[in-house]
């Protein structure tokens, strides 16, 4: 009997250690595992993020290459385009409406526009003549001269007149021809959208390296 008790008391003896070593063993292991886990997740979490904070930045880039390319955007009312220049002054020639209206060469195409805007704005039913809006950009990306640009830049500003040019602060900025060109356009309209159309045109044949693109 004495000896059956001793290897009872020693099975039980084994059998609580053998649980602790097991017991021990477990919580490491899944303090192992959760590790594991948690890393995965940290590394997973930091691919995503990545091409986010990646993308943002070629946002950033885009952004910027615009901006330094000083493209600027007009609509401008158009009534035609030809291959030649002489077929479109024979067009403006026969159509008493256009007298005001300028001729812009654009790739060797000529294109007849009577007003150039800056916001949205609609074809006017009560034209005589087939019309339409057409979106354009200018750049001036080209251009050395910071007066070209200037003036560029002026012709976004939605209300110019003479008054508004002969109350510029700083002429001296803008080319020297401007203020007689102004004056010369003045004699004859004060709508904001021809005015504006007529500088583009002047300063357009003076400098090759303003772009316009449709």
């Amino acid at each position: 009997m004495p000896i059956r008790r001793r290897n009872s008391r020693n099975k039980v003896i084994l059998a609580g250690i053998q649980g602790l070593v097991i017991g021990v063993v477990g919580v490491l292991l899944f303090g192992f595992i959760l590790s594991l886990s948690n890393e995965k997740k940290v590394a997973d979490t930091e691919q995503v993020s990545t091409p986010s904070k990646v993308e943002e930045e070629i946002d950033e880039i885009d952004k910027i290459e615009v901006s330094a390319d000083g493209a600027l955007p007009f609509k401008a009312k158009q009534y035609g385009m030809f291959t030649t220049k002489e077929s479109a002054f024979a067009f403006i020639s026969e159509q008493p409406s256009l007298q005001k209206a300028s001729i812009i060469n654009v790739n060797n195409q000529y294109y007849v526009w009577s007003q150039l805007f800056v916001n949205e704005v609609s074809a006017s039913e009560n034209e005589n003549l087939p019309t339409f809006i057409k979106p354009l950009t200018i750049s001036t990306k080209s251009c050395e001269d910071p007066k070209t640009k200037n003036i560029i830049n002026l012709l976004q500003e939605e209300k110019i007149s003479k008054n508004y040019f002969d109350k510029l602060a700083k002429k001296e900025d803008y080319p020297g021809d401007l203020m007689s060109v102004v004056a010369a356009i003045s004699t004859f309209t004060d709508d904001s959208a021809v005015i504006r159309l007529l500088i583009l045109t002047h300063y357009l044949e003076q400098n090759n390296c303003l772009k316009l693109n449709f």
